[in-house]
């Protein structure tokens, strides 16, 4: 399915904000590495990137005006492509394995008397993360130890 590149990067946005930062996470996914690079070259490099781009005009002149720009242009869009491809990996239909284990943690709250949504065509990882949000702020955290 194609997305245009805003919704994209909204949707990375969104997702970044639904995925639970929890330690116990990182043996199986990636998110919680990317998503908190993505925060941090977010806050940081656009000021690098500005003061880079007065320190190199300042010694070499503007003569190096094109080169500035595209390194101030590399260094803001490190951020953006954090995004993007937290939105596209929030889009993506998870693999038969985690999509199973999904199944398994929605099945294991429904015992535990909490309502879940119901699942709607193949889940993807936006629907695991929200999942998992739910599951760490209503379950212990021995429901995942069993998975890891």
């Amino acid at each position: 399915m194609l997305y245009s590149i805003f919704t994209t990067l909204q949707a990375g946005r969104e997702y970044s904000k639904k995925w639970p930062a929890q330690a116990e996470l990182n043996s199986l996914f990636v998110e919680n590495k990317v998503i908190l690079l993505t925060a941090i070259t977010w806050r940081y490099l656009p000021l690098s990137a500005l003061f880079c781009a007065v320190l190199q005009l300042s010694y070499f002149g503007l003569s190096y005006l094109p080169q500035s720009v595209a390194m101030v242009l590399f260094l803001i869009s490190i951020p953006v492509q954090g995004w993007y491809w937290l939105g596209v990996r929030a889009l993506t239909p998870l693999p038969p394995a985690i999509a199973h284990w999904c199944h398994q943690i929605r099945q294991k709250m429904q015992q535990h008397g909490i309502a879940t949504a119901p699942v709607q065509g193949p889940q993807r990882y936006k629907d695991l993360a929200m999942l998992l949000q739910q599951a760490y702020k209503q379950l212990d955290r021995s429901f995942v130890k069993q998975w890891l």
